[in-house]
């Protein structure tokens, strides 16, 4: 009797299971829709086109006034069929997404330059982030002749620069170790 009412148990919950909606994944946090490079003179510029779309804990912190930092890397390798691919570039482009109450405005600040651009709302900000035009990456003069090169990139949440309340805080989720995957392409010189 007791065999026939667990049998019966565990058919009721995979008919629930069955019928039960099922839940798309959540889109990736990040990325990469596209990159190319494009030579002007000896200079190639790499162009990227992102997809973003921060969790909800990631937009929370945002709003009670934390930053979020935002990094984007970029690696040049030089393609050896015997060996390890050798690494020729790396860049590492960081950002910081900020609020400002008393403005109230959004900003977004380039570490590497120095500069800061100003925005009226979050999803403008996120818009610029997530198009890159015309960002050097590369002298053509550390390219071998004859030698085939690819790239790679990718975008995601800077670990190492997330503010300490929310790298340890039990009041906020900790899952900021967001990233996309890496995209790659072929350097064509």
């Amino acid at each position: 009797m007791r065999r026939k009412v667990i049998q019966q148990a565990y058919y009721l919950v995979v008919f629930c299971l069955f019928l039960s909606p099922v839940t798309a994944a959540p889109p990736p946090t990040f990325d990469v829709k596209s990159a190319s490079t494009q030579r002007d003179g000896t200079v190639y510029f790499l162009n990227a086109v992102f997809d973003i779309n921060f969790p909800h804990y990631i937009i929370e912190s945002f709003e009670q006034g934390f930053d979020v930092p935002v990094l984007m890397e970029v690696e040049v390798f030089r393609d050896r069929n015997y060996w390890v691919d050798e690494k020729v570039v790396y860049i590492k482009q960081q950002y910081g997404l900020q609020y400002h109450p008393v403005l109230d405005s959004i900003s977004i600040f380039n570490v590497n330059r120095g500069s800061r651009q100003y925005f009226s709302s979050l999803d403008e900000a996120v818009n610029q982030l997530s198009v890159v035009l015309g960002y050097p990456m590369l002298d053509r003069n550390n390219l071998l002749p004859g030698e085939e090169y690819y790239a790679r990139l990718r975008l995601g949440i800077d670990e190492l620069e997330i503010p300490i309340p929310l790298k340890s805080s039990a009041l906020w989720e900790n899952d900021w170790d967001l990233v996309s995957d890496w995209y790659e392409w072929m350097v064509t010189h």
